[in-house]
């Protein structure tokens, strides 16, 4: 016995032939199999059954209709099991079922690139329809629900059908799949982007732009809106009459990491090292093989494991086909090196996994980690790992990947503990090393001044690095005779390099001196930045130009070798030139080295700020005491999603910036301004962790400007933030110190913003903690002082938490007062405020709490569209969860599930 849902709902016998069922019992049938398995309370059908006015012999006739369903199933009847509170239709063969295996299937062959078995499984699927999901049937929320996901299922299956048979290039059978369902779904973007590329790419220009226009007529008219990006980026295409050709296309897009850096067109030696990774690979992906480790000779930096590891990774990338991934650990950096944490962090990223939504401890992103990569085949390339300890977390868990590891050390603990290959470089031999050069400057060159290439190589040691270094230099000279250019190297030596190895710093500075003055003069003030990683605006501000003439000393410093664009706009330096750049720094005047040291923070600080501006348009921001330095030029990001990527890239830059500040003890009041720029960013996000950090490396420089003299009121604007990450983090004993410090300073400032902005973080920490009645009052206050600043935004949104408080202390009608007039403030004073959301949900808690289940759900339904939206992590999994609870009480059980999953996610995440 069968049972058919998607169309009219019946019961098929084995010989194809449909029962007939009263409408009730059609809809009994319907209301179990929408269940898919699950138990439904006898309750809840009989509801459902007569649409909410149940006879007084409800649960009586309910029973009479199982029986007679019981009936109908035949030998299938023990599919219909009677459960403690109700009935289930438990392993029945129903075709939803088959449905959404097939496009499952469909899915994972369109992600593998086998569209032709993907486009017929996707056909399989959508033949088992024969109407409307769930017909024939009487009328039910349940079913309802049920109903538009299966058919918002059935969509994303013809879209799918339909961008494999793009790929194999069936254009015209696209258009006439898709023409029914276009006319159906006027405003579904999607399917009119894949008619508009079938039709364009079958020669029929004149429709595709004909149906862009419709779409647009549509849009504008029921919505007021316009296409989408990827839209209007095809219309442009096809007005531009761009080369239609059909491009292979992805289903479901999932992320596939291909970072690694380039590495030089020229590769010479290490034949023997590149022949063990393959055997390597050969012999133990498939028997569980997981690491390899380089290790260059103890205490030799420059010797070339980078440019292996790279070189062999870009050959071998496609027998990884689930991503390669790049990751510089910095392990003998000058600064720091990257921790676990912040490593998992950056590979999650890689793979889509937003840092707000990661957990926050290693052993979490570990195992977040091992599962992403789990059945997959990926590449990981830890660069510059400092001791096992550092990358024994990043190793994946996945046979199929492999993870080649570059080090100064031998890390004998990864190969005692996992199974390590250790490989150990050499300097290059004579042979080898003539054939780098040659490489890069070609045979002829070469063999026309042996002598001279003799001696260069004498000088430089045979080392990589020093060779690399030299050979650019030749390049960019041609007409230089390489017996001068080895004179000048032989006459550039200083103190010998240990070993009679030759002199780096040598190489290095026979390299600057043939710089133009101003690339010179930028080479040696990059030795005053903290690194990791130097963008093109950050170079300006330290050289105090503008970002045209920066970008043009840039690339001539990246034609010397002394620096490497890794990402457009995106620059690092060997440890080994960065310690060389930071040397010559050291010798310019004071008074040189101070104001660039002034401009390039204030290029951060200024940064942020700006970066928190198109985060939150609505949040005040602490003023700056003067304006910035002349001579700075700052990031400008677009929205709030630039905005979250220049964080995600600039922090440990940030990081940096702050910890030189106080160590050379200087702009205290940059600092602080910075920590209040990042201190929502970090805390809308849940990066706790970070926040926390960069507040309690900032207190010292703050406390000893004070000391001097400097205003307090910076001090307590950092021992807030830290207060609020140490309060999130469940650090209550430290979070009351500093929130307590931050409050004296600003009541004795008489600082009305900063007291307000105090007293709300207090009254966060004291909810935490249960006292409810301590947190109202602490947002009574705050919202008071808020009104006397003249703050109408923060005095409405503390006094929205007031009223969340009190309503958690069992005062839900005045906190229902106080968060409805909260909102209707917000709503007047700063339309689309990012935390009218957490409001909103506050109100449907209550509902939710005074038994009016309804009117909560709709509340928490556009509490979490709002959250989601504002990218407030913490807010949308709490009322992503009361969604749940709300859901669940309307009997809509899916939708609660799928709201609780993502509540907990989020929170698992958030750790």
């Amino acid at each position: 016995m069968r049972v058919r849902v998607l169309g009219a709902v019946e019961l098929i016998d084995d010989d194809g032939t449909a029962q007939r069922l009263s409408r009730t019992r059609r809809t009994l049938l319907a209301l179990l199999a929408a269940a898919r398995g699950a138990p439904v309370s006898s309750d809840l059908l009989v509801d459902e059954l007569w649409r909410g006015s149940p006879p007084a012999t409800g649960v009586n006739l309910l029973h009479q209709r199982v029986r007679d369903l019981r009936r109908a199933l035949g030998e299938d009847r023990r599919r219909l099991q009677r459960r403690a509170n109700g009935y289930a239709l438990a392993g029945a063969d129903i075709d939803q079922a088959r449905f959404e295996d097939l496009v499952e299937q469909g899915r994972v062959s369109a992600e593998a690139g086998d569209h032709e078995r993907a486009s017929m499984l996707f056909d399989d699927a959508l033949g088992l329809w024969a109407g409307g999901a769930y017909g024939a049937v009487g009328e039910s929320p349940m079913i309802a629900t049920e109903a538009a996901r299966l058919e918002e299922l059935r969509l994303v299956a013809v879209e799918s059908r339909a961008a494999a048979d793009l790929a194999l290039g069936r254009q015209a059978a696209v258009v006439g799949d898709l023409g029914p369902f276009v006319r159906a779904n006027p405003l579904r973007e999607r399917l009119w982007l894949l008619l508009m590329t079938a039709l364009w790419q079958s020669g029929r220009t004149a429709e595709a732009l004909s149906a862009y226009q419709w779409l647009f007529r549509v849009l504008r008219d029921e919505l007021g809106v316009e296409p989408s990006k990827d839209v209007r980026d095809l219309h442009l295409r096809i007005l531009d009459g761009d080369d239609p050709e059909p491009e292979p296309a992805r289903i479901h897009e999932e992320v596939v990491p291909r970072q690694l850096p380039p590495v030089v067109a020229t590769f010479a030696g290490r034949e023997d090292h590149l022949t063990a990774l393959d055997q390597l690979v050969a012999e133990r992906i498939d028997a569980g093989g997981r690491a390899v480790v380089i290790s260059a000779i103890a205490g030799t930096a420059g010797i070339g494991k980078t440019t292996l590891a790279l070189y062999w990774a870009h050959r071998a990338a496609p027998r990884f086909p689930d991503g390669q991934v790049f990751v510089n650990l910095r392990g003998f950096d000058p600064h720091d090196a990257l921790d676990p944490l912040d490593a998992l962090g950056v590979v999650l990223e890689a793979f889509g996994v937003e840092r707000s939504r990661q957990p926050q401890g290693v052993d979490g992103r570990a195992g977040l980690l091992r599962s992403r990569l789990a059945g997959k085949r990926v590449l990981l390339v830890l660069d510059n790992a400092r001791d096992s300890e550092q990358v024994r977390s990043l190793i994946p868990g996945s046979q199929g990947c492999m993870t080649l590891v570059t080090s100064r050390n031998r890390l004998s603990g990864l190969v005692a503990e996992a199974g390590a290959r250790p490989i150990e470089l050499g300097l290059l031999d004579h042979e080898e090393a003539y054939e780098l050069l040659a490489g890069r400057l070609g045979k002829e060159r070469l063999l026309a001044e042996s002598e001279a290439v003799d001696r260069i190589i004498s000088l430089c040691a045979s080392l990589p690095l020093a060779l690399s270094v030299v050979a650019a230099r030749a390049a960019t000279r041609p007409a230089y005779a390489l017996a001068d250019l080895a004179d000048e190297l032989g006459e550039s030596r200083l103190d010998g390099f240990g070993g009679g190895h030759g002199d780096l710093r040598a190489t290095f500075s026979w390299s600057v001196r043939h710089l133009s003055e101003p690339a010179a003069r930028l080479f040696r003030l990059i030795g005053l930045h903290p690194g990791p990683t130097l963008t093109v605006l950050a170079a300006a501000s330290l050289a105090g130009i503008s970002r045209a003439p920066a970008r043009r000393l840039l690339d001539e410093l990246a034609e010397a070798n002394l620096v490497i664009e890794v990402t457009p706009g995106r620059f690092v330096l060997h440890d080994l030139l960065r310690e060389y750049a930071a040397d010559l720094a050291a010798g310019e005047p004071d008074s040189l080295r101070e104001e660039a040291e002034l401009r390039m923070i204030d290029h951060y600080v200024f940064s942020a700020r700006s970066v928190h501006s198109a985060y939150d348009p609505h949040q005040n921001h602490l003023v700056a005491a003067e304006p910035m330095h002349a001579g700075v030029t700052i990031e400008v990001v677009g929205d709030s999603g630039e905005a979250l990527a220049w964080i995600t890239t600039q922090l440990p830059v940030l990081a940096r910036v702050i910890d030189g500040a106080v160590a050379r003890g200087i702009a205290s009041d940059r600092i602080v301004l910075l920590i209040g720029a990042l201190e929502r960013l970090l805390d809308l996000q849940g990066r706790w962790i970070e926040l926390a950090s960069l507040a309690e490396a900032a207190l010292p420089g703050v406390r000893h400007s004070v000391s001097q003299g400097g205003d307090p009121a910076g001090l307590g604007v950092v021992h807030r933030a830290a207060g609020a990450a140490c309060g999130r983090l469940g650090r209550v004993a430290d979070a009351l110190d500093h929130l307590g410090r931050a409050l004296d300073l600003a009541t004795g400032s008489t600082d009305l913003a900063a007291e307000g902005k105090t007293l709300h973080r207090l009254a966060t920490v004291a909810t935490a903690s249960g006292d409810h009645a301590g947190a109202a009052a602490y947002a009574a206050r705050a919202a008071e002082v808020f009104a006397r600043a003249g703050d109408p935004i923060r005095a409405a949104w503390t006094t929205g938490r007031l009223g969340l408080y009190e309503a958690l202390d069992g005062a839900y009608e005045a906190g229902l007062s106080h968060c409805e007039t909260a909102l209707a403030e917000l709503r007047r004073v700063a339309p689309g405020y990012r935390s009218e959301g957490n409001v909103i949900a506050t109100i449907g808690w209550i509902h939710q709490r005074l038994g009016a289940v309804d009117e909560a759900a709709g509340h928490f339904e556009e509490a979490v569209t709002k959250l989601r939206a504002a990218g407030d992590l913490p807010g949308l999994a709490d009322a992503l969860g009361h969604l749940a609870e709300t859901r669940a009480a309307l009997g809509k059980h899916e939708d609660a599930r799928c709201a609780r999953e993502e509540s907990f996610s989020i929170l698992a995440q958030l750790g």
